[in-house]
């Protein structure tokens, strides 16, 4: 059920229309029903018993990113994301999860499951893919342009915690689905540049999916398993942060899990203790001076802010300030670095049409900037900028990846 707190606060939208120029979907199609002032005025509605719950009421409020833009504008301070959140779950639990959707939430969930369809996905993806003439798209995204799944998932190879003599700080870090099963180059540059700074790094072996899509998606109990275990798992009095590289995992961590289990009347104390401890790798590197230590690094980057990223946790100038702190590597900012790649996890394959042109622009304004690396510090958008690039020679990466080459430091290939 919404709370009480957010069927008062629906009534403070004053219908003003701030938010309509921001918004990436709205500023698509151009339809009342797909502003963010649109959606508040029907789920008002809604909440009066003017309307009933329908598959398209359903329609019109997943046709949107959840990018937060409208709330970070809205002058009345309504929390317009946590509305479309709260009602997400309402329709959900009447008309169910979608099939697709339901398969995926079930391996997320399932650590039985997962390893059996990642082993043949792997099978497919890695050694069939590359020898058929397919040409289809998952959403805007060539199958062909889809990562290749590890061969053996990041928390299989490393050990749980990596000592340091004389540790000068020590770390929990939360590698997240992506970094464990696709882009294990990015956790190993993580934990090595964590080593080289003489910080101690524990990664939990049991951490699970932090489950944010799936409670996006309106399903938080299919979520709570995995919300309660990495609370659990992430309340430990013997490090000093936890550590986390993925824009959706740490907004995770440190925002939705309070507010999810208050929502659903769980105990969110653990939770918001956790909270407080959770801090994005460009904000603990950021406490070290890396300066002395890194060498140049020839080329041209730009960085793309992830909305979970800098909306969600707050986070923009410390990825800036560590790009920027690699010699010769020339940073270059691209015009609406802010504005969402169009992505929005399910959203690309869920409504193609509108994250195209979304999307477009994104690549637009890259390619205006003439940068050979693109970073961005969330594996979707990732994905989604791989997914769209319309020119070769342009590396998609995450910040920890420059300054892991800069150090000089080793990677092994995942």
């Amino acid at each position: 059920m919404i709370s009480k707190n957010l069927r008062e606060e629906v009534h403070n939208c004053i219908k003003c229309g701030i938010c309509l120029t921001p918004c990436p979907v709205y500023k698509q199609r151009l339809v009342e029903a797909t502003s963010p002032r649109g959606k508040v005025q029907l789920i008002r509605n809604v909440m009066e018993g003017n309307l009933e719950l329908s598959e398209n009421f359903t329609r019109i409020l997943f046709t949107c990113l959840l990018c937060e833009t409208c709330t970070v504008n809205c002058p009345s301070g309504l929390q317009v994301d946590q509305l479309m959140k709260a009602m997400r779950v309402e329709v959900i639990e009447k008309f169910g999860l979608p099939g697709k959707k339901k398969f995926l939430f079930e391996l997320l969930t399932g650590k039985r499951l997962l390893p059996f369809y990642l082993f043949w996905g792997r099978v497919l993806r890695n050694n069939l893919l590359p020898l058929l003439p397919v040409k289809g798209k998952v959403g805007t995204i060539p199958l062909k342009k889809f990562p290749r799944l590890s061969r053996q998932p990041l928390l299989k190879k490393i050990p749980e915690v990596i000592s340091v003599p004389e540790p000068k700080g020590r770390v929990l870090y939360f590698t997240g689905c992506a970094t464990n099963y696709l882009d294990g180059e990015i956790g190993r540059a993580t934990i090595e540049i964590l080593v080289r700074l003489g910080v101690e790094v524990v990664v939990p072996k049991d951490q699970m999916c932090c489950g944010l899509p799936i409670f996006l998606a309106g399903a938080p109990q299919m979520a709570l398993p995995n919300i309660l275990k990495n609370v659990a798992l992430g309340n430990r009095q013997d490090v000093d942060a936890v550590v986390v590289e993925c824009a959706t995992c740490g907004a995770a961590l440190k925002k939705e899990y309070p507010h999810i289990l208050r929502e659903m009347g769980q105990n969110a104390e653990k939770a918001e203790a956790l909270s407080r401890k959770v801090l994005d790798i460009s904000q603990y590197l950021m406490k070290f001076d890396l300066g002395k230590m890194l060498r140049p690094l020839k080329g041209k980057v730009t960085y793309h802010d992830p909305c979970h990223l800098l909306r969600s946790q707050g986070v923009k100038d410390e990825p800036r300030a560590l790009l920027r702190q690699i010699p010769e590597l020339d940073f270059v900012e691209m015009g609406g670095a802010d504005v969402c790649c169009g992505g929005g996890g399910t959203f690309q394959w869920e409504h193609p049409e509108i994250s195209e042109n979304i999307t477009a622009q994104k690549i637009g304004n890259i390619e205006e900037t003439g940068a050979n690396y693109v970073a961005t510090g969330c594996p979707g958008c990732r994905l989604q900028i791989f997914g769209n690039l319309r020119k070769d020679g342009v590396e998609v990466v995450h910040p920890v990846q420059l300054i892991s080459r800069s150090l000089g430091s080793p990677i092994s290939r995942a």
